[in-house]
């Protein structure tokens, strides 16, 4: 017998994964054991990863393995070089929590410009009213970084609030413009938005890419959303943006997560923040199994 080995759980119950294997008219089990205790490693001819690190180390163990599927839109933890050098097929899931993320950021962008949490937390602690009521979505000038599919759903959504759009992203794409948006420089996308709303995989050109420089031409109490991945932002150039007031942000995504609580830039105020939460909708993860 051959197996698929699950270094995690996908988020859906394991009989629907069963299920699914056997639907698609696969020869294999599936097995969630222990990677370091698998009783017979030699069967193992894929493996199906989350967050844990796949590298030579896991392969000198799997030797007839030939596919790793990541379970995520990128290629996050996976040794890709090793994985060329020994001939393994290397796959993700692009599409599975476009709709969820792009929800999401919309979400957290309203939450940020009406002060959702904030407002709820006076509430229940006594309180009815607030100095600040807020501002509207409708007619603000939104900078969508990187246009793929989740760039583009969430240009979708800003579009039927009425948002003036505008974007940068290493590959430009007709159907943004098609859909009112304009690409200008990173620079004018920073500096001109009332929004920013990042959208970009994490790799060694994307790392950092909002750093301190393009934050210190933000707009006075601009709005940074991040869906994407943590380290796209320069974590301690954005703490010092949050901690000066300069600029607000609401967040989904941290350079180490868990977040530790006493992490300046959870302490930071201005922010709306989520536990990476974007992609976990019960559609989008059955969308992901399948």
């Amino acid at each position: 017998m051959q197996f698929i080995l699950f270094l995690q759980d996908l988020g859906v119950e394991r009989h629907i994964i069963r299920d699914l294997i056997c639907e698609a008219g696969l020869p294999f089990a599936a097995t969630w054991e222990d990677w370091r205790s698998v009783e017979s490693p030699a069967d193992v001819v894929a493996i199906v990863t989350v967050r844990a690190i796949v590298d030579d180390h896991m392969f000198d163990c799997f030797p007839n393995a030939r596919v790793i599927a990541v379970a995520f839109t990128g290629y996050d933890g996976i040794d890709l070089d090793a994985c060329r050098r020994r001939v393994i097929a290397v796959y993700n899931v692009p599409a599975y929590s476009t709709d969820s993320v792009a929800e999401l950021t919309i979400g957290l962008t309203i939450s940020l410009l009406r002060d959702i949490p904030r407002t709820d937390q006076n509430l229940r602690a006594g309180g009815w009213r607030l100095d600040d009521w807020g501002t509207e979505l409708t007619g603000k000038t939104v900078g969508i970084i990187g246009t793929g599919a989740i760039g583009l759903r969430v240009t979708e959504l800003f579009k039927a609030f009425k948002c003036r759009l505008i974007g940068w992203s290493r590959t430009q794409r007709s159907e943004f413009t098609n859909l009112g948006g304009k690409y200008v420089s990173k620079e004018q996308v920073v500096s001109e938005a009332d929004i920013v709303s990042i959208h970009l995989a994490l790799n060694k050109d994307t790392e950092g890419i909002i750093g301190e420089r393009e934050l210190g031409l933000m707009k006075p109490g601009a709005c940074l959303i991040n869906t994407a991945r943590g380290r796209v932002v320069d974590r301690a150039a954005l703490t010092r943006a949050l901690q000066e007031r300069r600029i607000r942000a609401a967040l989904d995504v941290f350079d180490q997560e868990p977040v530790p609580h006493d992490d300046p830039l959870v302490q930071a105020g201005g922010t709306v923040l989520t536990p990476h939460i974007a992609f976990k909708t019960d559609e989008a993860l059955l969308r992901r199994a399948r």
